[in-house]
């Protein structure tokens, strides 16, 4: 029998050896995904991907750390201990998405719901495999056991950073994911309750009753998940919610309120129907108005089909290719009636190519030249978007361009980003002879900044300016002249190496983010 009082167990089999391996493999990747998730959802509810991910990663380690340090306590019923925490540890990580979705919805309060949530989920994490580790130990001494332990704790971590951003994530979203990870914690606790159900001793009946309690708690959140979410989402965004899904890459979120239609990718406002016009005409019509050419069109990003439709307004347009990342942009495009009802179903037509590829990669493959180039992404909030706004990824750009082509790209503000607006600027000028800067107010997001750059002058169109719903003869000039209250700044290039781009734009915005309790809006 097992001496409850120094915490040793019986001789254990090899059944037991081989289940409280896989323990500690399932329990590594549920850590992960705990983290992974936390990190996520901060970063699809507040931005900033880098400190969110560094900040919960962080936390997730230092609770863990008080976590090991506060096992060596438990001194007797290290089974009964074990699975006791493993049931905790279901509970917290099951409702831990919904908790902090619910924080953020109708609180001012996510950062202290977050860490709360991060130091209970972390010092569970960190008692369990100071305990796996002691019962292993009975039966293959310390340094196996050890070894054993660390062994399969990394396997499970290669496992979970497989399993959340290809299979969770973007077929569960955040609360199912949750849920599931919960779940898989509760299974364990039950499969090491029955195997070791003779040494339990006293931890039967809680385990029992806990158990159950946590099972009946999870299947609830479960089965009402996809209505809890939606009602979240409501509360987060001004207007009724008519479509969200999560795709293998971001957030999709479609709002409409009367005849103000409005896309949102990890909670940024991508456009609103009402003035979108005024950011995509000055987008595509003033570099088509200082292009040699117009024949082939190359669109980086613009999934949306909003600069597509511009585009297309010219008859000499003859091809014209859209790389987006995210084929479940380019599919709403295509298929959400009231979205192609505002692009004109220009991604339909049969001179547009949709490849949905990695535009840095797709840049560096030998092809066609363009006579006009379109650069419409994200903000540079983080690496994977800021080396898109390189001096590498410029100079991919220009090898792209045919002669006497044009490309324009969006820039963020020039009013709240500003040094970020002007270090884009100065990345453009060394790779291109003649850059200019563009800015146009679209009253959803203030002013809002573009450069465009040739090799060629662009002091004179070549084309006589498109008579559009906003761009013309006069707003050309209008969009192309200075702001005398905003002069230029310098900023350092923005390179591979260093993306300084990225902290000039969470400086810029950050006063208005803390001021804004909402979805912040920032652009594509």
């Amino acid at each position: 029998m097992s001496d409850t009082r120094s915490g040793a167990v019986d001789e254990l089999t090899d059944k037991q050896i081989a289940l409280l391996c896989g323990s500690v493999f399932i329990i590594a990747a549920c850590s992960l995904v705990y983290e992974l998730l936390l990190s996520s959802l901060s970063t699809y509810l507040l931005g900033s991907s880098v400190v969110h991910y560094s900040l919960t990663i962080g936390l997730f380690l230092f609770f863990m750390g008080v976590g090991a340090w506060a096992a060596q306590s438990v001194v007797r019923d290290l089974v009964g201990a074990f699975v006791a925490i493993e049931i905790a540890v279901g509970v917290a990580g099951g409702i831990s998405a919904l908790l902090l979705f619910a924080v953020y919805a109708w609180t001012e309060y996510y950062y202290p719901a977050m860490l709360l949530v991060i130091a209970v989920i972390g010092i569970l994490i960190g008692m369990e495999l100071p305990l796996l580790t002691r019962i292993l130990e009975r039966h293959s001494g310390l340094r196996r056991g050890i070894s054993m332990v660390l062994a399969w704790d990394y396997l499970g971590a290669l496992a979970a950073s497989l399993l959340f951003p290809f299979v969770l994530l973007p077929y569960l979203g955040h609360l199912l994911t949750a849920v599931a990870v919960g779940a898989v914690n509760l299974a364990i606790a039950l499969l090491v309750a029955w195997s070791f159900r003779h040494q339990l001793g006293r931890w039967r009946q809680p385990v029992l009753y806990g158990s159950g309690v946590a099972l009946l708690l999870l299947a609830l959140v479960a089965v009402r998940a996809n209505p809890i979410a939606e009602f979240l989402e409501h509360s987060l965004y001004q207007d009724p919610v008519v479509h969200s899904e999560q795709s293998l890459y971001q957030k999709i979120v479609v709002t409409r309120r009367g005849d103000d239609l409005r896309l949102y990718l990890d909670g940024n406002l991508q456009f609103s129907s009402v003035d979108e016009y005024r950011y995509h005409e000055v987008l595509t019509h003033l570099p088509a108005t200082f292009a040699a050419g117009r024949s082939r069109v190359l669109i980086i990003g613009g999934g949306d089909g909003l600069a597509a439709r511009e585009m297309l307004r010219y008859p000499d347009v003859e091809q014209l290719v859209i790389v987006d990342l995210d084929p479940a942009i380019t599919g709403l495009a295509q298929q959400l009636p009231m979205l192609r009802e505002l692009n004109d179903e220009a991604l339909l037509d049969p001179r547009v190519q949709l490849v949905n590829e990695d535009a840095w990669a797709w840049l560096a493959e030998q092809g066609d030249l363009f006579d006009i180039v379109l650069i419409d992404l994200p903000d540079p909030e983080s690496e994977a978007i800021a080396r898109l706004y390189t001096v590498a990824f410029y100079q991919r750009v220009a090898r792209r361009l045919a002669r006497g082509g044009v490309m324009i790209t969006q820039a963020t503000s020039p009013w709240f980003a500003r040094r970020a607006y002007w270090s884009i600027g100065t990345t453009l000028e060394e790779v291109f002879e003649h850059v200019k800067p563009v800015q146009v107010l679209v009253p959803s997001f203030g002013l809002w900044g573009f450069f465009m750059a040739a090799n060629h002058d662009l002091t004179t169109p070549l084309h006589t300016p498109l008579q559009a719903r906003f761009f013309n003869a006069d707003t050309l000039q209008q969009v192309l002249s200075a702001q005398r209250d905003l002069p230029r700044l310098d900023a350092r290039i923005n390179r591979s190496q260093s993306l300084p781009v990225i902290d000039y734009y969470r400086e810029g915005w950050e006063m208005l983010n803390l001021a804004t309790p909402a979805i912040s809006d920032s652009t594509e």
